[in-house]
């Protein structure tokens, strides 16, 4: 196991939006500074949690970082990559839905520099789309848009297994999602559709007349300090790297290098570190680059009442608030991770793992361990 605690290295951020993005922390949330020595005296309980919780589930690897006030707190490292390989702090993984957390955004900064409006019809831009007058941009990203999900479909799922490789294309995804109707009328329900941010990628690259990675770097991995990520636009993931391990096509494989080309817009598809994640999710959390007024409208709750959100649980626009948390949580080819924020204490989690082939295949290991973890950090003893 490798660990680092209270690191003199900081997270890097862009100053410049600093104070904007105070003053909008103290306007949303309450601000309580943090004792530093408090969450020290967490440490123990938290290392105990990771070691106990891989050894019940059967993990093959965990790497966990943990900011607090921007400043890392813990960076560990425990498990294997590969047989015999240790796993280590400053591997490369896939961030898959913690990039929509920054689509979001991004989407939001092109509204406050009047490039887009939240409620612009898709339309405006991909007017051969099924209700394309009155799905609107905002629905795409929070879900409200009724699109139907390609990657549940037998047709996707057959060629998906028959060749994990298989480079998709926007255009290929979007055709299949239309082979069936749209699920709702726009805005009337919620429902988790791969294909909503592949259509909202399209449309903000042909709003800004400019290809979506090239905005992604520009408007939030490069501001936000992100210099281990980007979307490379293949399966590539630079050295050293977190493997992950999968039992979907019916045996236990190595599938980190499974082409994740279908899993998001077309220039969000993204690599990343365990600390770039603290970095970026915290600076998506706190609003940066963002006007006070926008990041509210960004965590506004439009979805309580809808599936099973509720006012203290509910979907946003490209985040997922749940009592006191901002949240994502991905899973892709065996690779299980949640980013969180806690704007009131101004914590940042980042959490990943892979299973062993000993390990259950059933539900998510991530998600215990991560509630478990947050229980600790929040409590006041």
């Amino acid at each position: 196991m490798k660990t680092s605690n209270n690191s003199a290295r900081p997270v890097t951020l862009c100053s410049c939006f600093l104070a904007v993005s105070f003053a909008l922390f103290l306007t949303v949330f309450p601000l309580a500074a943090a004792n530093p020595t408090d969450y020290q005296q967490k440490l123990p309980a938290i290392r105990k949690l990771i070691t106990e919780t891989m050894a019940k589930d059967k993990l093959q690897a965990v790497l966990l970082g943990v900011s607090v006030e921007g400043k890392e707190l813990l960076i560990l490292a425990e498990g294997e990559t590969m047989t015999g390989v240790p796993a280590t702090a400053d591997m490369h993984f896939r961030n898959g839905n913690v990039a929509v957390a920054y689509m979001g955004n991004l989407f939001y900064q092109l509204v406050d520099d009047g490039i887009v409006k939240a409620d612009d019809p898709v339309g405006k831009w991909l007017p051969d789309l099924p209700e394309s007058q009155t799905v609107t941009l905002e629905m795409l990203i929070n879900g409200t848009a009724g699109y139907p999900d390609f990657m549940p479909m037998d047709l996707f799922q057959k060629k998906l297994y028959a060749n994990p490789f298989h480079q998709w294309t926007p255009q290929e995804l979007i055709k299949l999602a239309f082979t069936e109707k749209p699920k709702f009328k726009p805005g009337s329900d919620w429902n988790y559709a791969h294909t909503n941010f592949v259509i909202l990628g399209l449309a903000l690259e042909k709003a800004a007349v400019k290809p979506f990675g090239e905005l992604m770097q520009e408007r939030v991995l490069t501001p936000f300090g992100m210099q281990e990520t980007a979307a490379p636009g293949t399966p590539y993931i630079p050295e050293p790297v977190l493997h992950s391990y999968t039992d979907e096509r019916g045996y236990y494989e190595d599938a980190t290098f499974w082409n994740p080309s279908w899993s998001l817009a077309r220039g969000a598809v993204q690599y990343t570190t365990i600390g770039d994640t603290l970095a970026g999710f915290r600076a998506v959390g706190q609003g940066q680059r963002l006007k006070p007024a926008t990041f509210q409208a960004m965590l506004a709750p439009q979805t309580p009442g809808m599936k099973f959100w509720t006012k203290d649980m509910y979907y946003a626009q490209g985040i997922v608030v749940n009592k006191g948390w901002l949240t994502q949580a991905p899973s892709f080819a065996g690779l299980f991770g949640t980013a969180g924020y806690h704007p009131a204490k101004d914590i940042t989690i980042a959490l990943w793992c892979t299973r062993s082939i000993d390990a259950s295949s059933e539900g998510n290991p991530i998600s215990g361990l991560y509630q478990r973890l947050t229980k600790i950090l929040t409590s006041e003893n």
